[in-house]
């Protein structure tokens, strides 16, 4: 059985999102990874990692107990489904990049193989290793801003919908 390793560290990882008042990013951080939670937890035995030092740190650390397949997903795609999982994980090894540069999923034959080269340009990082670059819509469009909310509205999981609802943001 495949293990993902979610990273979350709830409204402090979405300070580009500051437009927002801190209660509604706080809400819209958890409905994301709400929704990503479920599509992943779907598939394989899921993990979550928090830890103040970085996103590389908290999946690493999250990993150390693993063995076998694992894939890494991030908490800010949500409008991820259990079907991209599954393929992200057939992939192995692969990657996701987001329109920035960054990562927003990988996948690893063997949770061994996990470096933490997150941050700016991750994604060539990864690529170097002998990642495959993986063309998955759901899981490359994260949210970064609201700009990215209302381009994705209406693709997003059930959870992420009702708090864009309430924050009147089209679904």
């Amino acid at each position: 059985m495949a293990t993902i390793v979610i990273p979350f560290r709830g409204s402090l990882g979405k300070t580009r999102l500051s437009a927002l008042p801190e209660e509604a990013r706080a809400e819209l951080a958890y409905a994301m990874f709400c929704d990503v939670y479920e599509a992943c937890s779907a598939v394989g035995r899921t993990l979550v990692a928090a830890r103040p030092d970085g996103q590389g740190e908290a999946v690493a650390e999250a990993l150390r107990s693993v063995s076998g397949p694992v894939a890494v997903v991030n908490a800010d795609v949500p409008c991820v489904t259990r079907a991209d999982v599954e393929l992200l994980l057939r992939s192995a090894p692969a990657l996701v990049a987001a329109a920035d540069g960054t990562t927003n999923a990988l996948a690893l034959a063997d949770a061994a193989d996990f470096r933490p080269l997150y941050g700016t340009g991750s994604a060539a990082r990864f690529l170097e290793l002998g990642l495959a670059p993986l063309d998955l819509p759901n899981l490359s469009a994260d949210v970064d801003s609201p700009a990215d909310l209302e381009r994705i509205a209406g693709r997003v999981g059930r959870n992420t919908r009702a708090v864009l609802r309430s924050l009147r943001v089209p679904a």
